[in-house]
């Protein structure tokens, strides 16, 4: 059933949100040295007008920038556009963490909003969506942060990659961006970062921003291993992960394994109404008594839930401390 939309609030609209973000980029401290021709608000702003007009290309946002007729200086509060280079050489210095609040603050005002009450997905929870992804890749151009992948003939690709989040819901067509999280070498480190541990910092920094928000992650078969699970538990959030078919036998006896927090389950076997059926609190709680059931195979004895459905969708929620 598609949601309702509501009527449109002045605050929330696209233009006061652009207003907001603009007056928080430019509260962010320049790290360039000496005078500036360009101020870092204008050049960040650039960068986000770029990929909120779904640009193909620097190069194509920069034939934008010369067009006379083309209006997104006003709609984006941009007094000067940067071209690629200096697009590049400015935003290359800036701390991505500094970015973080911008995130915070719009979501926090769509909350006050009632902007999020169409997300609503199953009791109350949200949907987030949660997956690694490269937007830049070179054999030749690299920093120290760069990823690093090496060629059997001996060559070196270098790449950035970041964990994305979003907050989605599958009846509609827009969805609300959360902070990513860098897949990058961090200061100090020789081996290249993993989306694991780019997880693992997200989940940390989701839960330190938005403590109560109720949600359920959505990921696919690479989160399907023991110590994801173990760091989803602790960030106290429910759970849909993709299985292959040959991950499930590997999934379940992981998930089998008795943890400080498991719950023994006298339960050897689950069974799924042939309506929907919703997740709470370490359990799987039916909405509805059909007889008619389907089987699903989990764990004896552990209170993870982690089903492992015909259908290789493994669900689950976090154990109650």
């Amino acid at each position: 059933m598609v949601v309702p939309a509501r009527k449109a609030r002045k605050d929330l609209s696209a233009d006061a949100l652009f207003h907001r973000i603009r007056s928080g980029l430019g509260k962010i401290l320049d790290p360039r040295k000496g005078e500036t021709t360009i101020p870092l608000g204008d050049a960040l702003m650039s960068g986000f007008a770029m990929f909120s007009l779904k640009d193909p290309s620097l190069l194509a946002f920069d034939e934008r920038r010369e067009d006379p007729n083309d209006n997104f200086r006003t709609i984006y509060g941009i007094d000067h556009v940067p071209c690629d280079t200096q697009m590049r050489s400015i935003l290359d210095l800036v701390n991505p963490d500094h970015l973080r609040p911008l995130f915070g603050d719009v979501f926090r005002r769509l909350q006050r909003g009632k902007g999020l009450e169409r997300f609503v997905y199953l009791e109350g929870h949200y949907l987030i969506s949660l997956d690694g992804t490269g937007y830049f890749s070179s054999t030749k151009i690299h920093c120290s942060s760069c990823l690093e992948k090496h060629h059997r003939g001996g060559g070196i690709t270098y790449s950035h990659q970041m964990l994305g989040a979003t907050l989605v819901h599958p009846d509609l067509k827009e969805v609300i961006a959360l902070a990513p999280e860098p897949i990058i070498k961090q200061d100090g480190q020789t081996k290249n970062d993993c989306e694991r541990n780019a997880t693992r910092r997200w989940l940390k920094h989701f839960r330190q921003e938005h403590p109560r928000l109720p949600v359920i992650i959505v990921e696919d078969g690479l989160a399907a291993n023991a110590p994801h699970l173990h760091d989803l538990e602790d960030a106290r959030v429910h759970y849909i992960i993709g299985v292959k078919p040959a991950t499930t036998a590997f999934c379940s006896s992981a998930c089998a394994t008795p943890t400080r927090r498991a719950r023994h389950n006298t339960s050897p076997s689950w069974t799924r109404p042939a309506v929907s059926s919703t997740i709470f609190a370490g359990t799987r709680r039916c909405r509805s008594t059909s007889p008619t059931s389907t089987p699903w195979s989990t764990s004896s004895n552990t209170g993870r839930s982690v089903l492992m459905a015909p259908c290789n969708i493994s669900v689950g929620s976090p154990t109650s401390p």
